[in-house]
């Protein structure tokens, strides 16, 4: 079972004590029903209504050994799932924080959310029926070793026909994951559609075919999905019901059968009987739990899975040893840098490069560019999110290989054009609040919101009030290279205007270096130099005839 393997990564001696306690609760149970079986015996044969005070002292022992183990067990089973979810919690954030960007763009979001969210709470939700199956698996045995001991031949009949149900339910069982996993397909393509609605909905509502299209195929998916959740239903009460019929079986048998083949059944037929009786409650019991867990072993084949693709993903800078580099460079160059986007087979994929670009320590270089020029390619190449295909990025003299990555990456603030603006600031030291306060007056933001501690007191503000605070957390962390994409466009007309003209202008007497991709041609001349992006090349735009850069 995967959600064992997942266990299995726990500690030895917890998962002994588990095996320990689901002893102790099975032993205590039987005895439980052997003392009973006893005191039973014992006032047949006196003829008399009387209480033995050891039977029952031994009784009330019996029982309160099975509820002190089952509860610690239960208890103790709840500790090492929520242990383990954690651990590989950890491991797979862990791993994802260190993966390679363009491997993770091409996996998605969906699967991480699904393993790292949905799949560990589904196992958490079951994790008491793995201690009831462990137990009540445990607890039959117990129960046919105490019939060993009445009548070997009850034993034997009984045992194989368990045995024979057990392989009939795993099978039955077998198809039901099957179905499940159908059901499941089903269940995703009606949820994909649902999530079409959210998105294109102002389409659909313009559109009164596009609209009675998508209801159709609502409709369409939603029958299948209906259809395939009524099949699990069938197959799921059809094996539950087989079980039962199983045991009704075994309970005949028990009268039916094994007095043919022992000669002393007679004088033992109660308290076989009484045996098969309480070992109908481990019985359901293991049969309720593992219907209960294949939700558990889903998610954890979920996680198993995702954890062994996810580890591929991790980029050749987060599995070595890290490399300082010199934080007080002169230049910073890229030596004929190219990259290319894989494609379908038959298509031409979109390249970028080669960029023979030399950027020194203090200046402002502009990048220009209509969409889909490969301006934001260019800057994942430049900050080592991308690794170049060809070429090399250099510090001074140092070519940056993929142990000196993270130490690279670190003389960089980045605000995206698809930037994350994070509510803490995270991996710095609280900041200097005078010093904060200054900025957020400079970026007109103090009267909206404010920087307390190392937190924004509130981010849910319009795209260009997130991009200033973002802008706050770039200044806040002290980077000799800031890197803005299309950082302005967002701006009202004063803003950006302050920005080029006020703010960026104070940067460069800072002697920050400034690399920023920006639409804005009225404020081009703030720029030391610039670059136009057009079909993956940079060109000098100085240049009557613009020509690759050298």
């Amino acid at each position: 079972m995967k959600l064992l393997r997942l266990l299995d990564r726990l500690e030895r001696r917890p998962l002994h004590l588990l095996v320990v306690a689901a002893t102790g609760s099975a032993l205590g149970s039987t005895l439980t029903l052997a003392i009973v079986n006893k005191a039973a015996e014992r006032i047949s044969e006196a003829g008399q209504d009387f209480v033995e005070l050891p039977l029952a002292a031994a009784f009330i022992a019996a029982v309160m050994f099975y509820m002190a183990s089952d509860i610690w067990l239960v208890s103790r089973m709840a500790v090492a799932v929520e242990t383990v979810i954690d651990s590989m919690r950890m491991r797979l954030l862990d791993h994802l924080r260190r993966c390679d960007l363009l491997k993770l763009e091409s996996f998605g979001q969906t699967a991480l959310f699904d393993s790292i969210t949905q799949a560990s709470q589904a196992i958490s939700q079951n994790s008491h029926f793995l201690a009831l199956s462990l137990r009540s698996a445990l607890l039959t045995v117990a129960i046919l070793i105490y019939i060993a001991t009445i009548s070997l031949p009850a034993f034997a009949l009984i045992g194989a026909l368990l045995a024979a149900g057990a392989v009939i339910y795993f099978q039955r069982g077998r198809d039901l994951e099957d179905e499940g996993r159908r059901m499941a397909e089903e269940e995703a393509g009606l949820f994909e559609s649902v999530s079409d609605l959210f998105d294109g909905f102002k389409e659909q509502r313009l559109d009164s075919a596009h609209s009675q299209a998508l209801n159709q195929t609502f409709s369409a998916l939603s029958e299948r999905t209906l259809a395939a959740r009524n099949l699990v239903h069938r197959i799921n009460w059809g094996q539950f019901v087989f079980g039962e019929t199983a045991f009704n079986l075994m309970l005949g048998l028990v009268i039916f059968a094994v007095p043919r083949y022992s000669s002393t059944f007679a004088e033992e037929i109660a308290k076989i009987s009484t045996a098969v009786l309480f070992m109908s409650s481990p019985v359901f019991a293991l049969m309720q739990s593992l219907a209960s867990m294949r939700a558990a072993e889903h998610a954890a084949g979920r996680m198993l899975e995702l954890e062994e693709r996810i580890t591929g993903l991790v980029g050749p800078d987060g599995a070595v040893a890290a490399q300082p580099v010199p934080g007080d460079f002169s230049v910073l160059r890229m030596d004929k840098v190219s990259f290319a986007f894989s494609a379908a087979e038959g298509e031409m994929p979109f390249r970028v490069g080669p960029f023979d670009l030399t950027i020194k320590r203090g200046e402002t270089v502009f990048i220009t560019g209509g969409n889909g020029s490969g301006k934001s390619t260019f800057i994942k190449l430049l900050t080592g999110l991308y690794h170049p295909q060809d070429g090399q990025i250099l510090l001074d003299d140092m070519v940056i290989e993929p142990p000196a990555l993270p130490a690279y990456r670190e003389l960089m603030a980045t605000i995206f054009a698809d930037f994350h603006l994070f509510a803490r600031l995270y991996g710095m030291a609280v900041p200097d609040q005078k010093e904060a306060d200054g900025l957020m007056r400079q970026l007109e933001m103090h009267n909206v919101t404010s920087i307390t501690g190392d937190h924004f007191g509130r981010t849910e503000l319009s795209a260009g009030q997130r991009k200033r605070l973002a802008l706050a957390a770039a200044r806040l962390e002290h980077k000799p290279i800031l890197i803005l994409d299309e950082w302005a466009a967002d701006q009202d007309p004063h803003f950006r205007q302050r920005f080029y003209r006020e703010i960026i202008p104070e940067l460069k007497t800072m002697g920050l270096t400034i690399i920023a991709v920006t639409h804005d041609d009225h404020y081009f001349d703030v720029a030391d130099r610039r670059y136009h992006m057009e079909d993956g090349r940079l060109y000098d735009p100085t240049i009557a005839n613009p020509v690759t850069m050298p």
